[in-house]
């Protein structure tokens, strides 16, 4: 047992020479520990004195913080860049002084302090004269030094990541809020919303901007540069919410009945595959998501990919199941990468015919078991070889009767992707003959956190969710955070948009 009223004198002499001196709640935190003499206790002792560490950090950060932009060796330089940055936009910014704000610390302390603030210099205009206070068209203005260290939404860049990261994990937004508060961060509900749309509104900003760089000025080096790539597109399925603008209101709720459709947001994958035709296991798998149509999808995917440098790739493989919009745009995909036709090859995921297959093969009805599984046996075997033309006179030779017309209809299935079924010619050039990759990737983002019982979005939520959590899922979070940091927190907007 190690009761006791206070620290021993070494243990409190060796605690200050390497945490400094001990403030009476960290102190007393310590203390808890040292007396701790069972699990429950050292379970809570432990977790009191990570509190008070977090509480410590933030104290610290905060002093430093204010001190930081209140500093004119630094905020000068800054109002200097937000001026010119609004200067290239033609908006002209005039000084508020130093105004009082708040921010929200990572340990989630919130500090308030007083900094520079620049507003836009309103445009004359006829009317009556706006209230004071009453943002104008360019909106509300910067503060400079905050604007630089990438504080936005009154919250610290880092909170705003730890608390996005947790909403894009979590299966519900009580259970990130619950994560988040295990960590010490109790964060109110519409607050941790609005910071993680704030991070995903920048990053899908950078992204847009980035998908603008790929089609004037691809890089001539990337991780796909001369490696063997299999890219792999599909649909999911998630329902948004959609609030009619007109219509009879609920007497009690006063709330009009909104609508909520199926929508099929677009899931992509791309990996490198080794001498096997195995996923290389030294590459990461890259993810990404949208909410936009076959059009903007297919878009997206051949901005990453020549963001990636797979323009100049060994081979690229692209796989799917049978759907039109797929296929439909394959050959935009490799005339937009300038691969030659042998550096291109187009598979259909054999899972999906082989149940096709399966669905003729119950066609005739009065078929038992034994001669279905003989009939499926024979087309497996000429699928695996792919034998198409031959298979397509095995599923014919069906067509008799009342079943001609379905199974003549099953059949173009087979006819219509005849060349992307060679699977004994891909096994040969060691390319995979499935898109397993890509069906895991709409589970892993969409289904397993978006698609479920009374589980709606709006579009733009949606959208910035499967952004989050593609990156998230693919092991690149990282590299999605350092990313935003491309993207401005302020940019102004420039007069001719907002007129």
């Amino acid at each position: 047992m190690n009761g006791g009223l206070q620290l021993p004198p070494e243990l409190h002499v060796q605690l200050e020479s390497e945490l400094g001196a001990l403030d009476p709640a960290l102190e007393h935190a310590l203390l808890a520990v040292w007396n701790a003499s069972s699990e429950e206790e050292f379970y809570d002792a432990e977790r009191g004195v990570r509190t008070e560490l977090i509480r410590r950090a933030d104290v610290a950060v905060g002093a430093v913080l204010k001190h930081k932009v209140s500093d004119p060796a630094f905020v000068t330089p800054c109002k200097e860049l937000m001026k010119a940055r609004a200067e290239a936009a033609g908006v002209k910014l005039k000084s508020h002084g130093r105004r009082s704000t708040r921010v929200r610390l990572l340990g989630g302390s919130v500090i308030q302090f007083r900094t520079l603030q620049l507003l836009p210099v309103a445009q004359k205009r006829p009317g009556r004269k706006r209230g004071v206070g009453r943002r104008g068209e360019n909106g509300a203005g910067v503060y400079p030094a905050l604007a630089v260290l990438g504080i936005e939404g009154r919250a610290t860049p880092a909170l705003r990541v730890e608390t996005a990261r947790e909403f894009a994990e979590a299966n519900s937004t009580a259970v990130a809020r619950a994560s988040l508060a295990e960590r010490g961060l109790e964060i109110p509900h519409k607050t941790a919303l609005r910071l993680t749309y704030l991070f995903a509104d920048r990053v899908l900003r950078r992204r847009t901007s980035a998908m603008a760089e790929a089609v004037l000025n691809p890089p001539e080096v990337g991780e796909l540069v001369g490696k063997r790539v299999a890219i792999g597109i599909d649909g999911g399925r998630l329902r948004v919410r959609e609030s009619p603008k007109a219509g009879r209101r609920n007497a009690k709720t006063h709330h009009r009945r909104y609508k909520a459709p199926w929508r099929e947001p677009k899931v992509m994958t791309i990996y490198v595959i080794d001498e096997q035709g195995r996923k290389h296991p030294r590459h990461r798998t890259f993810l990404d998501a949208t909410m936009g149509n076959a059009d903007e999808a297919v878009a997206l995917l051949i901005g990453h990919l020549r963001l990636m440098g797979a323009h100049h790739a060994e081979h690229l493989s692209l796989h799917g199941d049978g759907a039109a919009w797929i296929w439909g745009r394959a050959q935009e995909i490799r005339d937009s990468l300038g691969l030659l036709p042998d550096q291109f090859t187009e598979v259909v995921d054999r899972y999906h015919a082989v149940e096709h297959l399966t669905e003729i093969s119950k066609l005739p009805r009065t078929w038992d078991e034994a001669t279905r599984a003989k009939w499926l046996k024979r087309a497996m075997k000429l699928l695996d070889a792919g034998r198409i033309e031959v298979l397509l006179t095995h599923i014919r030779s069906l067509a008799v009767g009342r079943r001609a017309k379905e199974v003549r209809k099953a059949s173009n299935y087979f006819e219509t992707h005849a060349e992307r079924m060679r699977y004994a010619l891909y096994r040969k050039a060691h390319l995979p003959i499935g898109s397993g990759a890509v069906e895991s990737g709409v589970r892993r983002v969409v289904n397993l956190r978006m698609k479920g019982n009374s589980i709606y979005w709006l579009e733009n939520h949606a959208e910035a969710i499967l952004h989050l959590r593609s990156h998230l899922k693919a092991g690149r979070w990282d590299d999605l955070v350092r990313s935003s940091f491309e993207q401005p927190v302020w940019t102004p907007r420039p007069r001719a948009a907002a007129a």
